[in-house]
């Protein structure tokens, strides 16, 4: 029976990797453990927002490309940052965890992987593999223009095409 399983969850995960190859990407970051590929923002206009502001919900495949388990989470997931052309961070962290949440309940979930979300944001993503969700909101200035992608404690970072 478990091999069963992972013969249908393998199947899946080909077909749905497949397809994802195809999606554009905008930002990547690389390392012996990880690829992390930022597809696209979501310009997200809500009254949560301060005065000035908008939220940013960020379309993002993580794959863990090494022969280990990963607290992705902790190590990546949650140091998820972007930099305006000033030189501004802004971090997704908890608070971006919410922004996302407000963003899918106000667009229907049908927009959200939520096993895939709950993947990026655990203490164990297992070896080769990949996950894709709409996983960080970001609050900047309406007018910021965003200009880099990173993981600032991996020091990981990318410029955004």
């Amino acid at each position: 029976m478990k091999t069963l399983v992972f013969i249908i969850f393998t199947f899946i995960a080909f077909v749905t990797l497949s397809a994802q190859s195809k999606v554009p990407v905008i930002s990547e970051l690389k390392n012996n453990e990880v690829d992390i590929k930022l597809h696209k923002f979501i310009d997200f206009n809500d009254s949560n927002a301060k005065s000035g502001n908008k939220f940013l919900i960020a379309d993002i495949t993580i794959e863990n490309i090494s022969k280990n388990n990963i607290e992705i989470g902790s190590e990546y997931t949650m140091g998820i940052t972007i930099k305006d052309a000033s030189g501004k961070e802004y971090r997704s962290g908890l608070r971006g965890a919410g922004i996302v949440a407000s963003y899918v309940a106000k667009n229907g979930s049908d927009k959200q992987d939520q096993k895939a979300y709950n993947l990026c944001f655990g203490s164990s993503f297992p070896a080769k593999t990949k996950a894709r969700s709409l996983l960080c909101g970001f609050e900047v200035p309406k007018d910021a223009k965003i200009v880099s992608f990173g993981v600032k404690k991996k020091n990981l970072w990318s410029d955004i095409k």
